[in-house]
C-alpha cells in the first residue's frame, strides 16, 4: 500500500482575502485623526506639492461627515490610479528614502475615519481629471468588486475651491484631491460628550509640528482657509506666532551630537527655551502680566516629551520611558529634546506602518539615555539658577514682597499689645539700624529703584510693628532682627536652606494660576514644606536646649510666640476667606 499525495485541486479554493471583512477590520488599524490625515499629507509632499489645502466642514450639530485634502503635486497617472486604493500597493514600496514605505497608509488611514474615499487627480502635463473610489457600503452590498478609473468633467463641486492657488487665485496645473465621505468617527456628542473640536485642535497642532521642517522650507499648509504656521517645540526655527508678539526669539542649544548605527547617523539635540518663556516656575513665563499670550506656544505640553523625526517628518511626540534622567520633572517643559534618524533605521526605532509612534530598542534607548543625561541635567540646573536670579532681582528692585504677611500684621496690631524692646532708641539709632538693613538687602544707593525700596522700608517701619525684608548672606543665621522703639525689622536670609529649599519654592507655587500647577510638583513641595516646618520647630527646641535652664529663660518667649502665631494666622485666615 502506497501513500499518495492528496490532490489539492479537489479541495475548495479560497481568495487571499475576504474583501468586505478585511476592509471592515482594517478600520481599526490604529490610526487616530492626526495620524490618518498625516498619511494624506505625506503623499502630497512626496508628489512634490508646494500647497496642501484641507477643509473639514461641520454639520449643524458640530459633526464632520465629509472632508478633503487637495494639493498641487504631480498628480497620479491614470494607469496606476486604481491601484493606489488597493491594499499593499505602493509605487515606493519598502522605500527608505521617502515618507511612506508599506503601501498601506492611504487606504487604512482613509477607512479608519470614513466609509468612502474618492481620489480625483489631474496628472502633470495632462488636461484631464480622473477619479477612482472605494465605498465600504458598495463592497458590503456586492456592488463594488474592483477599483476602476474614470475620466470626469471636473473636481467635485463642494471641494473644487481647494484646487486653486490661494495666492494667485489660479487653478492648479496638476494635483490630487482626496475626499473622505461618510465620515463616521467625528460625531458630535456621545456617551462621553463631544471630542470633535478637541481632535480638530490636536490635528492643527500636529500639522504645525510634524511638518515644521517642510513648512520652514516653503511648504504651504492651509486648514479651513487659514494658513498653518510651523510650531517647533525646540524653538530653533522662526515661529511666526512668537515673532509677531515677542520678536524672533530662539532657544539656546545646550548640547547636540550624533552617533552611527549601521553606517547611518542618529542626531540628538537638547535645547533650552528662550528666557522670556521661563522667567518663573510656571507655564510659559508666568512672570509677565500677559501670560495668556503664551498659550498658543503649547509650552506645558512639552514637559519631558521627545520629538522624534524620521526623514525630517515628526512621527512621535511623547514621553519615551526612562529616557529623562530621574524621570519626569515639572521644569522639563522648558527643555526641548529632538532625535532625528533616516528611515533605514526603522527597525531600531520599531516604526510600523502606522507612522504615529517610535520606541527605540533597548540598546539604542540606553545609548540615547547616556547621551542626553548630562545636557538635560545641565538645562535643569540653568533653569533653577535663572529663577533664583529673577527672584533676587524682583526682591531687590520691587516693593513689598511680603504684602500678605504685612496685611495680617497690620490687622493684628489693632488689638495686640505693643512691644517693649529698645524702647528708648534715638532717631540716630533708628536711622543707623535702617541703613544697616538696607545694606544687608544689597540695595545700591545710587539706583533710583533702590532709593524707592529704601524709602518703603522706612515707611513700613513707621507704619507697623514688624517689617519683613529680604537679604542674603553666607552663614548659618536664618534671619537678622533689629529691635527699635518696640518695633522690629526682620531681614530674611535667602541663602539659608530653610528659605532657599522650602519657603521660596513654596511661594513660587503659590504665585501660579490654577491651570499652571503641576500635581507632582505641588505634592513634592507640600511634603518638603511639612517636613521643613517640623524641622524648624525641632531646631528651635534644640536651640533652647543649649541653655542650662531653658524653662526659666524661655517660658515667656514660648508663650508669646504661640499667642502671636495664633493671632496672626487667624487674621490671615479672615483676610483670605
Amino acid at each position: 500500500m502506497t501513500n499518495e499525495t492528496p490532490n489539492t485541486n479537489s479541495y475548495p479554493e479560497a481568495p487571499l482575502t475576504q474583501p468586505h471583512q478585511a476592509l471592515e477590520s482594517s478600520r481599526d488599524a490604529g490610526f487616530d485623526l492626526s495620524a490618518a490625515v498625516g498619511e494624506l499629507f505625506d503623499n502630497s509632499y512626496e508628489a512634490g506639492a508646494s500647497n496642501i489645502r484641507m477643509v473639514m466642514p461641520k454639520t449643524s450639530d458640530g459633526s464632520v461627515t465629509d472632508m478633503a485634502v487637495g494639493d498641487d503635486g504631480a498628480g497620479i497617472s491614470p494607469e496606476i490610479l486604481a491601484s493606489v486604493l488597493s491594499l499593499g500597493y505602493s509605487s515606493r514600496y519598502n522605500s527608505r528614502s521617502s515618507l511612506g514605505r508599506f503601501g498601506m497608509g492611504l487606504k487604512l488611514a482613509s477607512l479608519s475615519q470614513a466609509q468612502r474615499v474618492e481620489i480625483y487627480t489631474l496628472p502633470r502635463g495632462d488636461d484631464r481629471i480622473f477619479r477612482t473610489y472605494l465605498d465600504l457600503q458598495d463592497v458590503r452590498d456586492g456592488v463594488q468588486n474592483v477599483l476602476v478609473v474614470e475620466q470626469v468633467s471636473g473636481w467635485p463641486e463642494d471641494f473644487e475651491h481647494l484646487m486653486f492657488d490661494p495666492e494667485r487665485k489660479e487653478p492648479f496645473a496638476s494635483g490630487t484631491l482626496v475626499v473622505w465621505r461618510k465620515v463616521d468617527r467625528l460625531v458630535h456628542g456621545g456617551r462621553f460628550g463631544t471630542a470633535v473640536q478637541e481632535r480638530i485642535q490636536d490635528l492643527k497642532k500636529f500639522l504645525a509640528r510634524a511638518y515644521r521642517k517642510f513648512i520652514d522650507s516653503g511648504l504651504r499648509i492651509e486648514f479651513d482657509g487659514t494658513e498653518i504656521t510651523l510650531h517647533d517645540p525646540l524653538f530653533r526655527m522662526e515661529n511666526e506666532r512668537v515673532t509677531k508678539k515677542f520678536g524672533d526669539l530662539r532657544s539656546e542649544i545646550v548640547d547636540e551630537g550624533t552617533f552611527t548605527i549601521d553606517y547611518h547617523e542618529v542626531r540628538w539635540t537638547v535645547a533650552l527655551l528662550p528666557k522670556k518663556f521661563r522667567e518663573k516656575s510656571g507655564a510659559g513665563g508666568r512672570a509677565t502680566k500677559g501670560r495668556e499670550d503664551f498659550a498658543e506656544l503649547y509650552i506645558p505640553e512639552n514637559e519631558s516629551k521627545v520629538s522624534i523625526l524620521r526623514n525630517g517628518r515628526e512621527i512621535y511626540y511623547d514621553l519615551v520611558p526612562k529616557l529623562y534622567p530621574g524621570g519626569k520633572e515639572f521644569l522639563d517643559r522648558y527643555i526641548g529634546v529632538q532625535i532625528e534618524f533616516p528611515a533605514a533605521l526603522d527597525e531600531y526605532f520599531q516604526v510600523r506602518n502606522v507612522k504615529r509612534g517610535a520606541e527605540p530598542v533597548r540598546k539604542l534607548r540606553e545609548e540615547l539615555k547616556n547621551a542626553l543625561k548630562k545636557p538635560i541635567l545641565d538645562a535643569r540646573k540653568d533653569i533653577r539658577t535663572y529663577w533664583k536670579e529673577v527672584e533676587q532681582e524682583e526682591r531687590s528692585t520691587t516693593g513689598d514682597g511680603h504684602n500678605t504677611t504685612h496685611g495680617a500684621v497690620d490687622d493684628f496690631d489693632q488689638t495686640a499689645p505693643g512691644g517693649r524692646a529698645n524702647a528708648n532708641a534715638s532717631e540716630e539709632d533708628i536711622e543707623a539700624a535702617i541703613d544697616d538693613v538696607i545694606e544687608t538687602m544689597g540695595l545700591d544707593p545710587e539706583d533710583p529703584e533702590a532709593i524707592d525700596k529704601a524709602q518703603w522700608v522706612r515707611e513700613s517701619f513707621d507704619k507697623r510693628s514688624v517689617t519683613l525684608v529680604d537679604g542674603q548672606w553666607p552663614g548659618k543665621s536664618l534671619m537678622q532682627i533689629k529691635h527699635l522703639t518696640g518695633k522690629a525689622i526682620v531681614t530674611i536670609n535667602h541663602k539659608h536652606p530653610f528659605v532657599a529649599e522650602v519657603l521660596d519654592p513654596l511661594k513660587a507655587l503659590a504665585d501660579l494660576a490654577p491651570d499652571e500647577l503641576d500635581v507632582e510638583e505641588v505634592s513634592l513641595r507640600i511634603k518638603r514644606a511639612c517636613a521643613g516646618i517640623e524641622l524648624l520647630l525641632t531646631a528651635y527646641a534644640k536651640a533652647e536646649n543649649m541653655h542650662a535652664d531653658p524653662d526659666d529663660a524661655y517660658e515667656d518667649l514660648r508663650e508669646f510666640w504661640g499667642t502671636f502665631t495664633a493671632g496672626l494666622i487667624r487674621e490671615d485666615l479672615k483676610r483670605n476667606v
